[in-house]
């Protein structure tokens, strides 16, 4: 048990005793070193009284319940244990602990390793701000608190009465929340802490302390060692780097490992003779990296878990009391007390476990949830950004602005704090550019500077800045970044000073300097000659500087040759494409290593189109890039060669591979893909037109991981006239699938480059690891499934799929007239059976749920063979299903599509039989069509195909789930947002992941049992007619009633490990 009291940290083994001098002798340092160590591990403050009242206290030692059992006594330097100090000359501290919607008793946790790991006689006051806000106030929503456990305010007062909680009735942010622990502080120093950390030693505070008695014009901050956020607390990432705080270009917080290793003077041959430029030449320059004992100075630090003397910090004026919920206070306080006159020091034996919210995922209370908060409405009236379609929603959004990696708030603040502390700099044009892609601000926000110069909080920082006769940015950046880290910062123009382009075997200034009237012989390395131009310019300006002339000159060619071949169509031609010039390598690209492709195109009776798309697969690949397009003749009759001849063809690239017996299009794709010697397969169909540099994402992204499969943009092609139809805006159009459980797949969109399903016949892959993963499965015929098998062995073992944006290939879709229709014949239940095959190789014991389907239920109780599949790929250790769930939860469980909870909707006002909703039309199926939603009697089984079972589906704004209703074992969503007040239909359509709020059951009192079921974005509910089973939609004020039936967990849902239910909140 650890010892009590202050007296402990006085423990001296020498037996010396210098604490008191006289005024004639030399003083005697606050600190000093002994040779035993002490026991800061063991020691709490507590009496025995107050130790069992203490949940959530831990041993951290060495055996404690973290770090796998092995504590963290290994995360701090031994010597950090030899430390003795003289606490009657330690100043006294208030602990300032700002908290909003914090989970899984962390507020306790930080309080009770305070308490118990700081002298009494040192810690005044533990002061807790509650900035959850009061519902109603200040605009407020009424569920404001609804991740609050507000229990946990009566257990952390009830610990001690240092404790004071403070509560806001407004949500007033990070930096206001700070200044009203500070106001209410009363200890000499002022120690600003999360709500989701936790002391490690007993010694952490007077470390700290050290410092700022040796300088009180100092802010020393803790070492972060990190603490999981998936409840178990645990240290699971080992000890926190000293390393040095930094703020990138973009305004980020983040750690530089080491200073001076790079570090190099310009070196002017007109300055030097030959022997002293060789000398400096030959300077190598030592990297430094923090002392692992002593507290070391810092530009910048994170923006909590540091203490400064509380005159000093009001000397400074505080925090700019302007600054928004989160973001840019820490880099405001470290600007000022470096200009201002003081110090920043890291302090490697003051450790701390802080929780990062990274996974985002714990009872549905994860930080995607919590955060972004919730806002008042005169807050976001001022910032203009809780509006969507002109509804306020209350909370702020992540806005497609230039600063995309920004919400408007921090760019506000990160605004203000370049007006006051850069000012007129050349550094904040810097960081205009790096930001906006420009130095004068856009309207939008230019309104955050011109109230910059009104605001009352951001002209008092200014003032102070005077009073306090405090240094600008220049000063800062040569007496503190640059000393401090051997860099200039980024936003300041001498930081590329040192820098020099490669020209190939020589170096300039820049590419364009390269030359030296040499021309394309001396531009080289880093640069690229433009031939268009005969200019010298970096590789990755050609596409903007060079590139675009190329690209028109294509573009044209491209239309007129759409023109000739609509001629030749009016002539009754057009097998063939009007000849044109076929495309350059780009600039940037030629003497390089770059990787080949070979095309496959299986054609199975595809007389009418395999030439033309050849041709145009030819025209647009680089002759450098085009290894060769194998067109594979599924038994094609007549011959696909006698329309277009062997020696003809060759001049295009192509070779032909002839199939005596139809081997479907999974087979022909693998027999051409044997055929291949490219480093990159790409299979098309054969009746595509790829557009303009489709190639380039194939070889860009193959060339960083060979693992990786590539999916182009797929678009409409009008075969008539050989042109692309209905091409989409960049980032958007038709490249991404999930899967169903019933072995389909569906269109998605979302934000990621990831693609968890392919559609199917459009791809590119190395051919490296197209046949490590044993390509294309032998025993499927025909067509179907083969992308589903495909896909999940990328992902399992090891691969991943890609969007390309920016490859567009334009597809002809069989629309059922006779010129698309296919030639060829599929066998009767190929295809399912294909399907069925995939899944019950990759699903494991999901597949018992796949066979619930209609579509599946013969193959109930018989043997699948699936060998075919999971020995080729046994050697790679790949993952299992339960893994590819987790790995996109932001589709099965984010969207909706694995469910927890299924339940029927029953109707409250109804006579007689209960009346449950239901698809009008559609029984299982996830290739259904859109349908109406009607009232039909209550089953009372779940295992009947009718659709009357219902789930929450579709990600909300902030990317959690539910925003709409979905019928279980269906693609059907309610339509929230096709419907209004009066309408007598309720329809839906296939679910969109990404729908926002549509539909909701929410109470319709207090009690919770009854339900209103709101649809849209307006107080709209659907409701039962009176006196019939008709539906209709009308004010919810209105609207008839409604009852969760029998809810229950589904099969897909139970299948999930314990561990995965956990962490997905059930």
């Amino acid at each position: 048990e650890g010892k009590e009291g202050a007296a402990a940290a006085d423990d001296d083994d020498d037996g010396d005793n210098h604490n008191n001098s006289s005024a004639d002798e030399v003083p005697t340092p606050v600190w000093h070193m002994a040779s035993d160590p002490d026991d800061s591990f063991e020691r709490i403050y507590l009496t025995p009284e107050q130790k069992p009242k203490f949940k959530h206290l831990r041993d951290l030692g060495k055996g404690g319940p973290v770090n796998k059992g092995k504590g963290i006594k290994s995360f701090f330097n031994p010597i950090c244990r030899h430390y003795r100090f003289d606490e009657s000359r330690l100043p006294t501290v208030s602990v300032v602990i700002t908290t909003q919607n914090e989970p899984d008793d962390w507020i306790s946790v930080t309080v009770e390793s305070i308490l118990a790991r700081t002298p009494p006689n040192l810690l005044v006051d533990v002061i807790v701000v509650d900035d959850n806000g009061i519902p109603g106030h200040h605009g407020l929503p009424s569920n404001i608190r609804k991740n609050v456990d507000e229990n946990e305010w009566d257990y952390v007062k009830s610990l001690s009465p240092k404790v004071k909680v403070i509560q806001h009735t407004n949500r007033e942010g990070c930096a206001r929340s700070r200044l009203t622990g500070a106001k209410a502080a009363t200890g000499e120093v002022l120690m600003f802490v999360d709500s989701h950390i936790e002391m490690e030693s007993s010694t952490w505070y007077h470390h700290l302390a050290i410092p700022i008695v040796e300088n009180p014009q100092t802010i020393t901050m803790q070492t972060i060692d990190v603490v999981d956020d998936l409840g178990g607390k645990d240290y699971g990432a080992g000890a926190g780097p000293l390393q040095y705080g930094v703020v990138s270009d973009q305004f980020w917080f983040s750690y530089q490992v080491d200073r001076f290793g790079d570090y190099m003077e310009p070196l002017d041959p007109a300055e030097f003779t030959e022997e002293e430029l060789e000398e400096r030449r030959g300077f190598k320059y030592k990297a430094e990296i923090p002392h692992e004992r002593e507290p070391y100075e810092t530009p910048f630090g994170p923006g909590s878990l540091f203490a400064i003397r509380r005159d000093e910090f009001w000397r400074l004026g505080g925090y700019d009391e302007g600054l928004y919920v989160w973001g840019g206070e820490n880099t405001e306080m470290a600007f000022k007390m470096w200009m201002c006159g003081g110090r920043m020091l890291m302090v490697p034996c003051s450790r701390v476990g802080h929780m990062y919210r990274i996974h985002k995922e714990k009872d549905g209370r994860g930080a995607l949830t919590r955060w972004p908060p919730t806002l008042p409405q005169e807050m976001t009236d001022r910032l203009g950004c809780a509006y969507k379609n002109e509804t306020y929603t209350g909370r702020f959004i992540v806005l497609r602005h230039p600063a995309d990696n920004f919400t408007r708030i921090t760019t506000r603040n990160n605004l203000r704090i370049m007006e006051t502390y850069v000012g007129d700099h050349p550094a904040k044009l810097a960081y205009y550019k790096r930001m906006f892609g420009r130095e004068m601000l856009m309207p939008e926000f230019q309104r955050f500077i011109d109230e910059w110069k009104v605001d009352p909080a951001a002209q008092k920082q200014v003032q102070l800045m005077k009073k306090n006769k405090c240094h600008d940015f220049e000063w800062w950046d040569k007496y503190v970044h640059m000393r401090l880290t051997g860099r200039h910062h980024p936003w300041h123009p001498l930081n590329g000073k040192y820098k020099q382009v490669s020209c190939g075997n020589h170096k300039a200034k820049t590419c364009e300097l390269c030359p030296q009237g040499n021309g394309r012989d001396w531009c080289n390395g880093d640069c690229s000659w433009c031939a268009t131009s005969n200019k010298c310019f970096a590789a990755g300006d050609m596409a903007k500087k060079c590139i675009s002339e190329s690209k028109k000159r294509a573009l044209e060619k491209s239309l007129n040759a759409v023109v000739e071949a609509a001629k030749l169509k009016e002539k009754g031609g057009g097998i063939h494409l009007p000849p044109r010039e076929r495309v350059k390598l780009p600039e940037d690209m030629k003497d390089k290593p770059i990787l080949t492709i070979s095309v496959v195109l299986p054609c199975g009776f595809e007389h009418d189109y395999f030439i033309r798309t050849a041709e145009s697969v030819f025209y647009e690949t680089p002759a450098e890039v085009l290894k060769e397009i194998v067109i594979v003749d599924d038994a094609s009759e007549p011959p696909l060669k006698d329309s277009w001849a062997e020696e003809a063809a060759a001049k295009f690239g192509v070779k032909y591979v002839r199939l005596k017996e139809p081997a479907g299009l999974i087979g022909a794709k693998q027999a051409g893909a044997e055929a291949a010697t490219g480093d990159i397969i790409v299979f098309f169909d054969c009746h595509v037109k790829p557009d303009i540099d489709y190639w380039v994402p194939y070889v860009r992204e193959i060339s960083e991981n060979d693992k990786r499969a590539v999916i182009p943009v797929i678009t409409v092609l009008d075969v008539d006239t050989w042109t692309q139809r209905e091409r989409p805006a960049k980032g958007s159009g038709m490249s991404k699938c999930y899967l169903t459980f019933d072995a389909e797949f569906k269109w998605t969109t979302d934000k990621t480059p990831y693609v968890p399903i392919m559609s199917g016949g459009l791809l590119a892959i190395s051919r490296k690891w197209f046949f490590e993963i044993g390509g294309y499965d032998s025993s499927m015929k025909g067509w179907g499934g083969e992308n589903l098998d495909q896909s999940l062995r990328i992902w399992t073992c090891g691969g991943e799929i890609v969007s390309a944006p920016d490859s567009y290939v334009a597809h002809m879709w069989r629309d059922g007239s006779e010129k698309t229709r296919a030639k060829y014949k599929v066998g009767s239940g190929d295809a399912v059976k294909n399907r069925a095959r995939a899944v019950k190789a990759h699903l494991g014991d999901w597949y018992k749920k796949t066979l619930d389907f209609p579509s599946f239920t013969r193959w109930q109780g018989q043997a699948l063979d699936t060998s075919s599949i999971t020995d080729s790929f046994s050697d790679l250790k790949c993952e299992n299903f339960e893994w590819y769930l987790k790995r996109f939860k932001y589709i099965y469980r984010d969207g909706g599509v694995l469910p927890s909870e299924v339940f029927q909707i029953e109707a409250v006002e109804v006579e007689g039989s209960p009346l449950c909703l239901q698809l009008k039309k559609l029984g299982w199926t996830n290739f259904g069509q859109p349908d109406e939603v009607v009232l039909k009697e209550c089953s009372d089984t779940h295992t009947q195909t009718q659709s009357q079972w219902w789930h929450g589906s579709n990600r909300l704004e902030d990317g959690s789930c539910c925003g709409s209703l979905r019928a279980w074992n269906t693609d059907q969503c309610i339509n929230g947002r096709g419907v209004t007040a009066g309408a007598e239909k309720v329809p839906t359509n296939t679910c969109d992941l990404d729908s926002g709020k549509e539909v909701s059951l929410t109470p319709s009192s207090d009690d919770g049992e009854e339900l209103l079921l709101k649809v849209g974005l307006k107080d709209n509910c659907i409701s039962l007619k009176k006196g019939s089973k008709l539906l209709s939609v009308v004010p919810c004020k209105d609207a008839s009633r409604w009852l969760k039936r029998k809810p229950f967990t589904p099969i897909e849902y139970e299948l999930l490990s314990s561990d995965t239910k956990a962490m997905w909140g059930g």
